[in-house]
Parts: C-alpha cells; sequence; structure tokens
C-alpha cells in the first residue's frame, strides 16, 4: 500500500478530526467522511490542532457519508460506537476497496461490521485524548502508540493499515494478541468513563485522590475475574499502573463521557460496563460485576436526565 492512497475517516468529531490533522500535516491524503450530517457537501476546512506547546494548521477534506460512493485506500471508522449499525448499514451499498480499521474502545464494537461480511476488518485501541476547543480546534494528546490487531483479515493487511495511518504526532503498531489489548482498555474505559463523569472530575482524579484511586481499584479486581475465565492474562497491578499514567498525563482533560453527557448527547457506556457485565452474566457459570453494573446504569440515568433536561430547557 502507498501512503499516497487516500485514508477515509468515518467521524469527524475530536478524534477524526486530530488523525485527519496528523495525517495531513505529514503529506497524506485524508478526508474526515461525516456520519451525522450524511448530506454535508464536500468542503476543505481550516483545522488547527493543539499538541502540548505545538501547533498545527492544515485543509481537512470533508465529505458527508452519503455523497461516497466508493471507499479505497483505508476506512477508518472513529465515530461514536452506538452510531456503528448506521454506518454498517450504509456502508453494505458502497463500493468498498479498502480494510477498515474500527478505531474505537469497548467491547464488541466491531460486530456491526461483521454482520454486513466487510471482507477486511481490523480493530484499533486508541491510546490518545482529544476535546474540541472551539471550532475546528481541538487539543490532542497521544499518550503511547496504538496497537492494531486482526478481527477478519490477515498480517499483509494488518501491516498496510498500520503503515497507511502512522504519522509521528500519532503513532499505530501492529498487535498479534488484540483482544488482550481491547479487554485492558477496555476495563481501564470502564474505570475513567463511569467514575469521572459521576463525580464531573477531570482525568486526573485517580492521581490526586486516594479514595477515588481505591475504587478504581475495586472495579478492576471485580472485571478481572471475567477476563481471568477469558484466559486473556491480565494483571491488577499492569491495569492499575496504565490507569495512573494516563491520569497523570491527562490532567485537567475531561473524559468523553462527560463531554457528552454535558452536551446532552448519547454516551458509549453500552459497549463499556454495560456489555463487560452482560458478558459476565452469560459465562457458565456465570459471574457478577455488581459494581462495573451499577457505575454504568448510573451513567446511562445521568445521561438520560441531562438530556431530558436540556429538551425541556429549548
Amino acid at each position: 500500500m502507498s501512503d499516497a492512497r487516500v485514508v477515509h475517516i468515518l467521524g469527524s468529531g475530536a478524534v477524526g478530526m486530530a488523525l485527519a490533522a496528523c495525517l495531513v500535516s505529514e503529506g497524506k491524503r485524508a478526508v474526515a467522511v461525516r456520519t451525522r450530517n450524511t448530506e454535508a457537501p464536500r468542503e476543505t476546512i481550516e483545522v488547527s490542532l493543539h499538541y502540548g506547546a505545538d501547533r498545527i494548521e492544515v485543509p481537512v477534506e470533508t465529505v458527508g457519508l452519503s455523497k461516497v460512493r466508493i471507499l479505497e485506500g483505508i476506512v477508518a471508522v472513529t465515530a461514536k460506537s452506538y452510531a456503528n449499525k448506521a454506518i454498517a448499514l450504509a456502508l453494505k451499498n458502497k463500493v468498498i476497496k479498502s480494510p477498515l480499521v474500527v478505531m474505537q474502545n469497548g467491547v464488541g464494537v466491531e460486530k456491526p461490521f461483521l454482520d454486513a461480511a466487510l471482507p477486511e476488518i481490523y480493530r484499533c485501541v486508541l491510546y490518545l485524548t482529544s476535546q474540541g476547543t472551539s471550532g475546528n480546534e481541538f487539543g490532542f494528546h497521544s499518550i503511547k502508540s496504538s496497537p492494531i490487531g486482526i478481527i477478519n483479515g490477515d498480517e499483509v493487511g494488518l501491516d498496510e493499515a498500520v503503515m497507511g495511518l502512522t504519522t509521528n504526532r500519532l503513532p499505530f503498531h501492529p498487535e498479534r494478541n488484540i483482544q488482550r489489548q481491547i479487554w485492558k482498555k477496555a476495563i481501564i474505559n470502564a474505570v475513567f468513563n463511569s467514575i469521572c463523569p459521576l463525580l464531573e472530575a477531570d482525568n486526573g482524579v485517580f492521581v490526586h485522590d486516594p479514595v477515588v484511586a481505591d475504587l478504581a481499584n475495586e472495579v478492576v479486581t471485580e472485571c478481572l475475574a471475567l477476563t481471568d475465565r477469558l484466559a486473556l492474562g491480565l494483571g491488577q497491578d499492569e491495569l492499575m499502573e496504565q490507569i495512573l499514567q494516563i491520569s497523570k498525563s491527562s490532567a485537567g482533560q475531561l473524559i468523553s463521557t462527560l463531554q457528552d453527557i454535558k452536551a446532552g448527547r448519547e454516551t458509549e457506556i453500552e459497549f463499556l460496563n454495560l456489555e463487560m457485565a452482560r458478558t459476565a452474566a452469560a459465562q457458565q457459570p456465570k459471574i457478577d460485576l455488581p459494581k462495573t453494573e451499577l457505575l454504568g446504569r448510573m451513567i446511562q440515568a445521568k445521561s438520560k436526565q441531562q438530556a431530558t433536561t436540556q429538551t425541556r430547557g429549548t
């Protein structure tokens, strides 16, 4: 695969725009495909990306999903995971000439694309934070290289996808045991995306408050009962070290779920705490994740309450 081939990024939110800006800044062609406003005309916008003390401003081509008939090069899905069913349905009417890389956190987010019988599917576990500041400006931080692994494809396609997506600011690497990485990040997200929004705290709360760190430790312990059953080889120290590292490096930033709740948007908690609880309950014998599930249900309730409040206020 040539680096000159286009990367279609399905989802023009904070993650999608950050990915597009990184690619364009290094001479690669990227198109941010709008999955919410699917009828949006093709246009080029100026995107400003703040990366620590650095800042880049690049032109990014955007277009609505319904305006794209042929997808080739690489397709990267960065939209919210609850949109995957609609995206997969739309893709069934397209000419797909590219591998699809699902760049979302959570358990089972690739299922709609498997159900759509797309021929080549890879899964990325993201280690980055990106947050819109104003207009087309985004604050971005790459925590470490993000792994990409095979769901339905081969080693050659995996290596080509990694090569086509990697930039200096946002690196990726091939991962042969992607399920272990998926579940590791899912547990981390189950901690951040439930506890931070319920406390209305930024990501740094686990470093700054030992009581909250203890709660995170309890959730990790509970989830490991499931991953041990799945023989994924995850450990308590490994997960807590990662949680504290992310908390320290992204202190002051709001987790995406809290941003979604404040904006009255749907959250992705269904694919984190609640999907993990469902998976645990389906085991034989079943495993209970009471704290993990309760935190997820509280996020659901908080999200619905906020959305209702905003609707009444308009």
